[in-house]
């Protein structure tokens, strides 16, 4: 495979900052003086242990309308209404996902803050070749997207912001995009691992992805991608459940897919220290 051809993939399959050692993004690095609670700032330089998320103080939609679930008479899942639910009702959860890009694989595992007006977690996102690590490797995060939208990327032993958003996808969206399909969308009522889930399937056009997924959208706009297939269940509360993904892109097959799980009350994403 051509040197070319593996760099697009990996850049369509991983981010891109965990491909080349987060030195992509060429972002300045951070003052130490400047606050770290707005879009533009920065952690201070000197890094220590990234604390663990705590929840918000107050409760939120998720905590309160846990019990509220979208099913019919039969008990089956009504997905258009069980999206619904989830659109309002903004939620915790944690994501294991791994992708297989011919001779690459790369992996995330993250706590996210989903549906809410910013998609925020902490993530670990690491990546191989021919079974050797080429980037990350370690449980401790080196993404977080804070609660103001401001992503932040490991880089050696410290942190600074990053340009590149988008680390946390739009996978409510996702399902309405194949809800959107019509009846052939809906293959039915399916058992995710003792969970009731509805499964969703079909061709999304790249055109879709744009507002779920801007970096994303960019790259496989560039090299000549329409669509791809794209399988998803959710729950009776419309929440994304399992997310398998499979993108010819130059020839080359590309398949995301994992679970979320823990499902729980937003939780509160503090910069990095």
């Amino acid at each position: 495979m051509r040197r070319s051809t593996v760099l697009a993939v990996a850049a369509a399959t991983v981010s891109l900052a965990a491909l080349v050692g987060c030195d992509d993004d060429k972002a300045p690095t951070a003052s130490p003086t400047a606050p770290a609670t707005t879009a533009g700032a920065a952690p201070t330089a000197t890094p220590t242990p990234t604390p663990t998320p705590t929840a918000a103080p107050t409760p939120t939609a998720a905590a309160t309308t846990a019990t509220a679930v979208a099913t019919t008479a039969g008990g089956a899942i009504d997905p258009e209404k069980a999206l619904a639910l989830a659109e309002a009702t903004p939620y915790a959860a944690t994501q294991d996902f791994t992708t297989e890009a011919g001779p690459l694989n790369s992996r995330t595992k993250a706590r996210v803050n989903l549906n809410g007006p910013v998609r925020s977690g902490r993530l670990t996102e690491s990546m191989s070749a021919a079974g050797g690590d080429v980037a990350g490797g370690s449980d401790t995060p080196n993404v977080v997207v804070t609660g103001d939208g401001t992503t932040y990327i490991r880089s050696g032993s410290s942190w600074r912001t990053s340009p590149l958003g988008d680390r946390v996808a739009d996978y409510h969206g996702y399902a309405k995009a194949l809800l959107a399909l019509g009846p052939s969308a809906r293959t039915g009522m399916e058992d995710c691992e003792g969970t009731p889930c509805f499964h969703l399937a079909g061709t999304v056009g790249v055109e879709q992805v744009k507002p779920l997924e801007a970096e994303q959208y960019k790259i496989l706009k560039s090299k000549g991608v329409e669509g791809f297939r794209l399988d998803q269940w959710i729950d009776a509360q419309g929440r994304t459940v399992r997310f398998d993904r499979k993108t010819d892109l130059g020839g080359v097959q590309i398949r995301t897919r994992g679970t979320f799980r823990d499902f729980g009350p937003v939780e509160r994403i503090d910069p990095p220290r």
